[in-house]
């Protein structure tokens, strides 16, 4: 028997991308979901194709920065299902421009969209988690492994993402719950996927993909499977992620050289 099947879940960010990827997953699963996004339409669209594969879907558009949307989320979760098992938090902004031309509405939409989200939504869940021994699931970026040139907010945001995983897995792993990290490499995007410029206006990402969306939610599942504390999903993620902990100068000698001699492999992974 399926152990996810029945299981009830939240996934902010889900409505395209891997968040959307995961929910189908979770679905097909067996899962009950709820998910969350500031777009209401696409929101709503992404909830009709999700029951159209049979899935009992609860769609809350918001934004989970906002301590009212994520109660609101959790909350109709809970009464319509009776439950909460799973908690993933998706949602994320990224961003891409040097730290001297940010302005200030980039700086504040990936800190408290990344970062802030993360908190009021798992700080709404965790009583309910607690309750059902269940999960709680960060996604975060080989950019929070290390910092990257071009993405300094990006890269602070999903890497304190790190240090908030490790301080409630300490605080919860005594009271049943399994909480993870997964650092996602570069994920196919839809076309319509843009990200915030310097200056805060829209452009379309300009990286190529590490991996499809699907695949990247095969292994969250996976993850949640084991009840695994950490996954990062590509190679190069894990070859820096060991570099960085042996001898930070070199990983950083490395990508200094790189971009200066602007190699296809910094564009590639950076």
């Amino acid at each position: 028997m399926d152990r996810l099947d029945g299981k009830v879940a939240v996934i902010s960010g889900a409505s395209r991308g891997v968040g959307f990827a995961t929910a189908e997953a979770l679905v097909r699963r067996g899962c009950r979901v709820a998910i969350s996004a500031r777009g209401e339409r696409r929101l709503m669209q992404s909830k009709a194709e999700l029951e159209a594969l049979g899935g009992q879907v609860l769609a809350v558009p918001g934004d989970v920065a906002n301590w009212e949307d994520a109660q609101a989320l959790i909350d109709g979760t809970v009464e319509r299902f009776g439950q909460l098992d799973i908690l993933i938090n998706n949602a994320g902004i990224s961003m891409r421009g040097s730290f001297d031309e940010l302005s200030e509405e980039v700086c504040s939409a990936t800190i408290m969209t990344n970062l802030m989200g993360s908190v009021a939504l798992s700080r709404m869940a965790v009583d309910h988690l607690v309750a059902a021994r269940g999960s709680l699931i960060f996604i975060s970026s080989i950019a929070g492994l290390f910092g990257l040139p071009g993405a300094s907010t990006y890269c602070a945001s999903k890497g304190a993402l790190t240090g908030l995983c490790e301080s409630l897995r300490l605080e919860l792993i005594p009271r049943g719950v399994h909480v993870g990290v997964v650092y996602l490499g570069f994920t196919e995007h839809d076309p319509e996927k843009r990200i915030l410029a310097a200056d805060g206006s829209l452009v379309k990402p300009d990286r190529p993909a590490h991996h499809t969306q699907a695949h990247a939610a095969d292994l969250v599942l996976k993850m949640i499977d084991r009840r695994r504390k950490q996954l990062i999903m590509t190679p190069v993620g894990n070859l820096g992620y060991w570099l960085y902990r042996l001898s930070p100068t070199v990983v950083e000698r490395a990508i200094l050289t790189a971009q200066s001699s602007q190699w296809g492999v910094f564009k590639r992974f950076s």
